[in-house]
């Protein structure tokens, strides 16, 4: 559940072009490299992005993203119980602003950042298509979605390298890892591709009766799939803001 970090970062790809490099923008908090609570700025900095990310904000167009929006999201798990390929699609996420930085680590030496946060709740709805088996039974099911996530913790890992645009130094995303953990989870279903009562109630108690083993067998590939539709995200984020404005060499 790491979309709300890694949407956070997109805050700074909205804007219609590259900001000039003396700019100070008022949503980003800078940091500094010598300075010796540098992962306190950090954290302080994903903090201060929090109500601009809720609201959005219209000078750079940035849309709120309180409800959060994803066109769409493709996952495939091959190896365990559950071997499955789900394509979700016009999703929307409520609560996922609604979150607690616990830890950065930032190597600004090497662009290497490290999150850890926490979000209470968080409510998703959408459409789905899932083909693959379960169990060694076959699965084939398409319609839509409703899953409740309670108290998650989410780990991500960015691994960049300074690049150079006119001159001027910006932060390329090389990798992107993330991993999380749900104290709790609820789905339901609405199967339209089989059209029947009795099997979709059967499928919603399965997974509701099954959800950490389910989650826990999904879990890589969910990562993965996380990891790879936002790391455009983050790439578009960072190419377009130079290095000095939210990383400054001296402190003032």
């Amino acid at each position: 559940m790491l979309v709300v970090v890694l949407a956070s970062l997109s805050v700074f790809g909205t804007a219609a072009g590259v900001l000039d490099v003396n700019s100070t923008p008022e949503f980003i908090k800078p940091c500094y490299r010598k300075d010796p609570n540098l992962n306190d700025c950090l954290r302080q900095a994903f903090d201060h992005l929090r109500p601009y990310l809720s609201r959005g904000v219209p000078e750079i167009k940035l849309q709120p993203m309180e409800p959060l929006r994803i066109q769409k999201m493709a996952m495939e798990n091959g190896n365990g119980a559950v071997r499955v390929r789900a394509l979700f699609s016009n999703i929307t996420v409520h609560g996922a602003t609604n979150y607690t930085i616990l830890d950065v680590r930032g190597d600004v030496r090497n662009y290497k950042i490290d999150l850890i946060l926490s979000i209470p709740r968080i409510e998703t709805t959408g459409s789905y298509e899932v083909s693959g088996n379960v169990l060694l039974l076959p699965v084939r099911s398409r319609g839509d979605f409703w899953a409740l996530f309670s108290n998650i913790t989410g780990i991500a890992t960015i691994f960049g390298k300074e690049v150079l645009k006119g001159g001027v130094p910006f932060m390329k995303t090389e990798r992107l890892l993330v991993d999380f953990k749900l104290a709790r989870s609820r789905f339901k279903i609405r199967d339209l591709l089989n059209a029947n009562n009795i099997l979709g109630e059967a499928m919603n108690h399965f997974l509701n009766q099954n959800s950490n083993e389910i989650i826990e067998e999904m879990k890589p590939a969910a990562s993965a799939a996380i990891g790879k539709h936002f790391k455009s995200t983050i790439n578009a984020a960072f190419l377009q803001v130079p290095i000095p404005i939210w990383l400054k060499d001296t402190i003032p």
